[in-house]
């Protein structure tokens, strides 16, 4: 009997160990749910927001066309076999007419086509000759022949043009055209040409002043050098017979990188010579009005104003010997070389009385011709020298040198922006009225063999 009890706790202890194993088996189920459902709930939740962040499709996905490339614009001139346009200097009888043929052509519509004519040193009003005629946009006219009626105008711009009506001289004529792609005109040929009369002068030995007429011909040695026949074209400019101009007028590059000179054959040595020292010369002014360190003589050049021109003084009764390409201006904007009778005197003491030359120096393996200006000119200046010295310097250390005549030094008045060769210029540099303060030099020219 005493086993009984024993069988009984035993049976109990199954029973609990029962109970908690379902226990911890529904706990583990309750504690699924409470993670698993709210975990779908959240899925569920986050999938719209998932599609908010996504790119919507833009509303200008459509494919837009890609602009028109830019088509430059084009306008170009086609002359007329069979009549062309003047060809470059050729000659038209004074008062005879000339076809205008030759057509306009363009890729964008045309607008105006025009032509404009000017006569070398002619200040007649009848200058610059201009005419044009236009078309409507919307009328899409690309090709235009120059005896074409079908403008705004209702006439041609060959109608229009009137050759008959210029006067004597050297004439340019160009053409322009403008087109809804190019509206500002746009310059599609250009020419030269004479248009001379039958009747002829020849230049005379009355027409020379102050006996430069021998002169002149001891230079040139030949009166076909320089007695030419000219036609007068307006107040004291002429056109010279071609042929002349042609034989003996040539070009030259006396200053590197600027205008060429246009001169006589016969005074291209001179010209050479004084080409080599406004080159290779330095000089300085130190002075009241500064310091113009050290600088080449062709940097004291501020204007070049011509060498050969076919014309007469301005008294219209003596040949300027500019007519045969012996002269040569420079610096004519500064007010001491205009052709004025005071300016003798002003030039005279300033250069005389106010510039110092201390003789020859050196600096960085430079030598140069120094000078001190001690005057109160101090406004009117180039290159921190005077004007009032400035055509001196330029003929003392280069002109003289070569041969030329200095325009100061004439009688009556003093044209100091004129270096010549063949005008008779009574005051001698180095003489008593002269202004010469160097007479040693440190350069010598020496022509090519």
């Amino acid at each position: 009997m005493p086993e009984q009890p024993e069988k009984n706790t035993s049976g109990n202890e199954m029973r609990s160990a029962a109970i908690v194993a379902l226990l911890v088996v529904i706990g583990l189920c309750v504690l699924f749910l409470l993670i698993a459902l709210p975990l779908r709930a959240f899925q569920r939740h986050a999938a719209p927001e998932a599609a908010v962040i996504t790119p919507a499709p833009s509303p200008t996905a459509t494919p837009t066309p890609s602009p028109t490339p830019y088509v430059p614009s084009v306008l170009t001139f086609d002359e007329s076999a069979d009549n062309p346009l003047p060809a470059q200097d050729s000659r038209l009888p004074l008062g005879r007419g000339f076809k205008l043929r030759g057509s306009v052509q363009s890729n964008y519509p045309l607008t105006s086509v025009s032509l404009r004519i000017t006569c070398a040193y002619s200040e007649d009003p009848r200058y610059p000759y201009v005419q044009s005629v236009s078309f409507d946009p919307h009328k899409a006219v690309y090709f235009y022949p120059l005896d074409d009626a079908l403008t705004q105008e209702g006439v041609s711009l060959d109608s229009l043009t009137q050759f008959s009506t210029l006067g004597v001289g050297i004439h340019t004529l160009k053409l322009y055209a403008t087109s809804t792609g190019h509206p500002e005109p746009q310059k599609i040929f250009e020419t030269r040409f004479y248009v001379l009369s039958d009747n002829w002068n020849t230049i005379k030995k009355s027409d020379f002043s102050n006996s430069s007429y021998e002169t002149a011909l001891a230079f040139f040695k030949e009166k076909d050098a320089f007695l030419y026949r000219y036609q007068w074209v307006d107040a004291r400019y002429t056109v010279a017979e071609p042929e002349w101009e042609n034989a003996y007028i040539i070009t030259y590059n006396c200053l590197p990188g600027r205008e060429p000179w246009r001169i006589h054959k016969t005074a291209l040595p001179f010209y050479q010579t004084a080409s080599y020292y406004l080159n290779n010369v330095h000089v300085r002014v130190s002075g009241t009005s500064g310091d113009s360190g050290v600088l080449l003589l062709r940097d004291l050049i501020d204007t070049y104003n011509g060498s050969y021109c076919s014309r007469f003084t301005s008294s219209q009764k003596y040949i300027s010997h500019h007519a045969f390409g012996t002269a040569t201006d420079l610096n004519g904007g500064m007010g001491a070389n205009d052709m004025q009778k005071e300016n003798i005197e002003l030039v005279r003491n300033e250069v005389r009385d106010k510039l110092v030359y201390n003789g020859i120096k050196s600096e960085n393996g430079v030598s140069y011709y120094d000078y001190t200006y001690l005057g109160d000119s101090l406004i009117w200046v180039f290159q921190s020298i005077p004007e009032t010295v400035i055509n001196y310097i330029l003929y003392e250390l280069a002109f003289y040198r070569a041969g030329f005549q200095w325009g100061h030094y004439y009688v009556s008045t003093s044209d100091a922006m004129h270096f010549t060769l063949t005008d008779n210029i009574r005051i001698s540099h180095d003489g008593n009225d002269g202004l010469r303060k160097v007479f040693d030099y440190i350069e010598t020219y020496a022509p090519a063999e």
